[in-house]
């Protein structure tokens, strides 16, 4: 571990250790025995004689604080009320100018959106509703067209089966005058 690391896990540990002294405190309105919460044996008793009084300057210090933190609160809270209700004067002043320069949108502007937003659905669904009209009349369409289409061709075949008899008997007939005509 490097010596950031070790510096970090110090000011943690004397930080908890300050909020429990302080939450003891604040529970105990202040009036905090150390020899019960720590509960020192008999032969301690002696040395802690000599940290008592180190504990009592500590204890008025941190009375001291703790007035200070609750007159502090107090105005604190006037403060804030007043900062609140001055920062509410200055937007509702000044709301159009911040919306416009900051490009805010308003509800009148969602409740737009959705205006264009529900159009925008239905034209698509009128669209895609069209759309499968006309597919389904260009298939029916092409289905026509693919019947019309199989029918000629095969009147078509039907023309060429009946027109190879008639070419036959046009060829022997032919050949027939050519051969009548040379004699």
């Amino acid at each position: 571990m490097d010596y950031i690391g070790l510096i970090a896990i110090i000011i943690l540990v004397a930080a908890i250790v300050f909020l429990l002294y302080y939450y003891i405190q604040t529970v105990n309105e202040g009036n905090v025995n150390l020899k019960e919460i720590l509960k020192f044996s008999p032969k301690e008793d002696n040395a802690s004689s000599l940290v008592d009084d180190e504990i009592q300057e500590k204890k008025s210090m941190g009375d001291k604080i703790k007035y200070t933190f609750k007159d502090i609160d107090k105005s604190y809270a006037n403060t804030t009320d007043a900062f609140s209700k001055r920062l509410d004067s200055f937007l509702d002043e000044r709301s159009e100018e911040l919306i416009e320069s900051w490009s805010l949108v308003t509800t009148d502007d969602l409740s737009s959106l959705e205006e264009r937003y529900t159009t925008a659905c239905d034209s698509i669904e009128a669209l895609e509703k069209r759309f499968s009209e006309f597919t389904n009349a260009t298939d029916a369409k092409i289905e026509d067209l693919d019947k019309r289409l199989n029918a000629l061709e095969e009147a078509e075949k039907d023309l060429e089966v009946a027109e190879e008899p008639a070419v036959e008997e046009a060829e022997e007939v032919a050949e027939v005058v050519v051969e009548a005509e040379k004699e």
